[in-house]
């Protein structure tokens, strides 16, 4: 995922280039950072499908986390694949490796496969929670999965729309965070926390389901909490600079504020991977 910051339409705007090479030490830490992040997220979610693949009975909360988990391995892959390397310059981005160089369509598949994996991470925290709730209220969900899905495929016809414009013109664009996108997943996602709240107060359970179910919504919650300050740190917090700032000392540190905060935010992902996996131990055993 490439960073972009909500300025005019010249800081929106990124050029990328193959990459034939790291020049410098900013470029290897960044290819680096990546590297560790990403592969150790992904084995961490092999380790949650191992554990559930040798389930003899999957529950309906059990098949959503090992498609949970999936989703995220396959946006992991493709953020690895593409990697993006943020240059000196403000408007090139590096793409692809420097013994892996990519044809156009390549581009466009691992492009456009990392825009619909890394939103489906997102998107997905919002339908696991929105399953959990109607399961509990004993509610249709054949019905909540027949409103859930058609805005689900409009955004990913915006975003195959978006990426397929963007690399025919040589560009790339922050397409994992977005304005409109974050804050309806936060609103579902605290609309179903409160509601969940009450009706586990509402309801006999026992308390080893109880603790179980408030892992899980803390979990999700945090998750949550966390993108959006990933969304804070690499888009509020530039625009406040270039709005407000001292032009010229914007311009001086921008790239170094960028690439630091991309280091930083590759995490993302193995957070969100290390929550999930506290959040389900209790599922490890029928």
């Amino acid at each position: 995922m490439s960073l972009t910051q909500p300025n005019d339409d010249t800081d929106l705007i990124k050029y990328t280039i193959p990459n034939y090479g790291l020049s410098d030490r900013w470029e290897w830490l960044q290819y680096l950072n990546r590297l560790v992040a990403l592969i150790t997220c992904i084995a961490l979610h092999c380790y949650i499908l191992v554990r559930l693949a040798i389930m003899k009975k999957l529950s309906d909360y059990q098949i959503l986390i090992i498609i949970q988990s999936s989703i995220n391995i396959m946006a992991c892959l493709f953020e690895l694949i593409l990697n993006e390397v943020q240059t000196q310059n403000l408007q090139i981005i590096k793409i692809g490796h420097p013994f892996w160089n990519f044809s156009l369509n390549q581009t466009l598949f691992f492009t456009i496969s990392m825009v619909l994996f890394s939103n489906a991470t997102q998107d997905f925290l919002m339908l696991f929670n929105l399953h959990r709730m109607v399961l509990i209220k004993k509610g249709n969900l054949l019905r909540m999965y027949a409103l859930a899905t058609p805005l689900m495929l409009f955004g990913t016809g915006a975003d195959v729309q978006d990426s397929y414009s963007l690399v025919m013109k040589g560009q790339d664009i922050n397409l994992f965070y977005k304005y409109g996108q974050l804050p309806v997943i936060t609103l579902v996602i605290v609309f179903c926390y409160v509601k969940l709240n009450r009706e586990f107060s509402k309801i006999t359970i026992s308390e080893k389901t109880r603790k179980l179910q408030q892992k899980l919504s803390t979990s999700v919650m945090l998750q949550i909490v966390i993108l959006g300050i990933v969304s804070f740190i690499v888009n509020f917090i530039p625009w406040l600079f270039k709005k407000y700032g001292n032009p010229s000392y914007y311009n001086q540190h921008i790239v170094m504020y960028i690439i630091v905060s991309l280091v930083i935010t590759e995490w993302y992902l193995l957070i969100s991977a290390i929550l999930i996996a506290w959040s389900i131990t209790g599922f490890f055993h029928n």
